[in-house]
């Protein structure tokens, strides 16, 4: 940097030095964007709390059994506690995602993206019920807000991540989360809304075609129907939006891991299972 004089004006050379105040620029930009962009985690990612979670009140089951298929909006302090056991990271599950305790299975209407990034499947929870509405949909029990009366779901997205934080407390525990193996002929309804494995199942393409919104190409995409070797069977839904919807299913034997529900399908009631990517389908030897 250097100094001179013109007819009685000082002038300031930054010529010597203009590559040092480019960096010192380049440097200090860093820093910004790299605390701009753990603000943004901070906020997308509520703290955990500690190991220790706080006591809940009833089970899951208990609670979908008192409820049943009605809409119900909680004003007392009830307190539910479960396991992530899904992931929208696919795209199949869409702002929700479900948790189950050793007596049953629940969705959360979290109305946001990319849960699986805030609530990682095996992630313990606990859900504070003052001030939330629960129904049931496709057999499932449902947590979420007071839905609008011309609603056609029973509840309604929380929408917010302050919302679904003040209702939700998340513990650093988590477990590995192992589907229930079963049959199609073993289920009920209180199975609904929770992980299960059924298998070994074989796909009924012709008869795919035929439902609403069927697959007529033999893709996961839209609704198929699989058959076990006793001759039962059972429907597996898929979002065209998922990142697998246009994936060939296997025509061998497969088994098939995801959330159980319920309902009707041609004025035909059927159990179905929503996968949560394409690992949920293994071959059966």
């Amino acid at each position: 940097m250097g100094i001179f004089y013109v007819e009685n004006c000082i002038f300031i050379n930054f010529t010597e030095n203009i590559y040092d105040f480019r960096e010192l620029m380049r440097q200090l930009l860093i820093i910004l964007t790299s605390i701009f962009i753990a603000g943004c985690n901070n906020y997308d990612a509520p703290p955990l709390e500690s190991a220790t979670p706080e006591a809940t009140n009833i089970t899951i089951g208990d609670l979908h059994q008192l409820c049943g298929s009605r809409t119900i909006d909680i004003n007392e302090d009830i307190i539910i506690g479960g396991y992530v056991t899904s992931s929208d990271k696919a795209e199949n599950f869409y702002k929700s995602f479900t948790i189950e305790d050793a007596t049953g299975g629940a969705e959360i209407m979290a109305g946001v993206f990319d849960t699986y990034n805030i609530y990682p499947i095996g992630t313990y929870l606990t859900i504070r019920l003052n001030g939330c509405s629960i129904g049931e949909h496709y057999g499932v029990m449902q947590i979420g807000l007071k839905a609008a009366a011309y609603s056609a779901y029973p509840t309604e997205y929380f929408a917010s991540q302050v919302l679904l934080d003040k209702h939700i407390r998340r513990y650093d525990i988590t477990r590995k989360i192992a589907p229930q193996p079963l049959e199609i002929a073993t289920l009920k309804p209180s199975l609904c809304g929770m992980l299960v494995n059924i298998g070994p199942l074989r796909h009924l393409r012709k008869e795919s075609a035929t439902l609403w919104d069927g697959n007529e190409n033999g893709c996961w995409g839209g609704y198929n129907i699989f058959e076990d070797r006793q001759g039962e069977r059972i429907i597996v839904y898929t979002s065209d939006y998922a990142d697998y919807a246009k994936q060939q299913i296997p025509s061998s034997e497969i088994a098939i891991t995801g959330i159980l529900q319920r309902g009707k399908m041609d004025s035909k009631e059927y159990y179905m299972i929503k996968m949560r990517d394409e690992k949920d389908c293994s071959t059966v030897n």
